[in-house]
């Protein structure tokens, strides 16, 4: 069953996802260890998406502990703010463009530790390949 980008089902889904990759476990297993390793992606409008929307994820030593949508930046601690138009990220979501290739392009902006960033960049594709791991519907379309 698909389950439509973004919403807090949708989140589910992807923190299921992340937490049955053994990709993610494995390449995961010092983010977030000594620093803060939760993000928040800000969705801006355009493409289906008519408000700007939040979305919270928790991710510690190659876990997912939390995913869901939230109203305001400042109702969590995330070390990791990823802002970019919804259009952008459902491209990323869909497979069909990369998520690092969208951060060095300036596409997507991201505040915090780029060293972290970096330096775990085989976590980072391994997170997101795998919000293309299960069906999802999208605004827009």
């Amino acid at each position: 069953m698909a389950v439509l980008y973004p919403s807090d089902e949708w989140c589910e889904a992807w923190k299921n996802a992340l937490n049955s990759s053994e990709t993610v476990q494995e390449t995961g297993k010092d983010w977030g260890v000594g620093f803060n390793g939760n993000w928040v992606f800000e969705l801006t409008p355009g493409g289906g998406l008519d408000r700007t929307t939040y979305l919270y994820l928790a991710a510690a030593a190659g876990k997912c502990t939390a995913a869901h949508l939230i109203d305001d930046p400042s109702e969590v601690d995330a070390g990791f703010l990823c802002t970019g138009s919804y259009e952008d990220f459902k491209q990323v979501v869909k497979g069909e463009k990369d998520f690092m290739g969208g951060v060095m392009r300036g596409i997507i902006r991201v505040k915090g530790d780029m060293t972290k960033i970096m330096r775990s960049a085989r976590f980072i594709r391994a997170v997101a390949d795998s919000l293309s791991s299960f069906q999802a519907e999208y605004l827009g379309e």
